[in-house]
């Protein structure tokens, strides 16, 4: 792949240990990855494989032991809580297995949700909002509450939450996890399309079949990576 393609990810020989009694646990094995502007990768691993902490050092909800994690190129090794925080708030969309939508606050309120914590207008927080809620199709759902909503409903609005701060990345923990069959793949449809727009995804799953939607596949084996598919970026 071309050194002159934008990147939006950039790990640099990643190494996660956790102490253990008087034993060390490493559960990434010096991890090294490129995500490059508009790629849609998907990273697949069993339970156990080190996927989960590999997400979170993505995701700057954790820092590696060693090595670099350089997003957009900023190198977060040496960045303050508050810096971090704010590239998760910024730079990056999750979209969780569970939802993750608070029950007592409406579709929109959910939406509107990152966008309080940036100190955005009201008036502005509410147009994100719906714009990214009729991106997905579900506008009309504003003013339910997540109990009132399908699983599939409030993927879609777990979705526009990820969209509605505008971010580079969307980082996707298992999102068909509790779906069923057909409204999984409906799911997956919605990430093709968010691709083909030329956001940059990156999948966490354990199924084949979720990864093989993906642009790009690597497969994660006790704590180390193999590349089973790398496809084209456009410039």
């Amino acid at each position: 792949m071309s050194e002159n393609r934008a990147m939006d990810i950039d790990l640099q020989e990643i190494v996660k240990e956790y102490p253990m009694g008087g034993e060390t646990l490493v559960t990434l094995k010096g991890i090294s990855l490129q995500v490059y502007r508009g790629e849609f990768m998907a990273i697949i691993g069993p339970s156990g494989s080190g996927k989960s902490t590999l997400m979170n050092i993505i995701g700057c909800l954790d820092s590696p032991t060693r090595g670099k994690y350089i997003i957009e190129g900023q190198d977060t090794s040496r960045m303050r809580d508050s810096k971090l925080a704010e590239i998760r708030n910024h730079k990056i969309g999750f979209i969780f297995q569970s939802f993750h939508l608070l029950s007592q606050f409406s579709a929109l309120e959910n939406v509107e949700l990152p966008l309080v914590y940036r100190g955005m207008s009201a008036k502005m927080r509410r147009e994100r909002a719906i714009k990214a809620l009729t991106q997905m199709g579900i506008a009309d759902k504003r003013s339910h509450l997540p109990k009132q909503l399908s699983g599939g409903q409030q993927q879609r609005v777990a979705i526009a939450r990820a969209l509605a701060s505008e971010p580079s990345i969307l980082l996707a923990d298992e999102p068909t996890g509790a779906l069923d069959s057909k409204t999984g793949h409906e799911v997956l449809a919605i990430f093709e399309e968010l691709h083909a727009k030329g956001h940059t995804i990156v999948l966490i799953t354990h199924d084949p079949a979720v990864a093989d939607r993906a642009q790009s596949v690597v497969r994660i084996t006790d704590g180390e990576l193999t590349i089973v598919r790398r496809g084209s970026v456009a410039i």
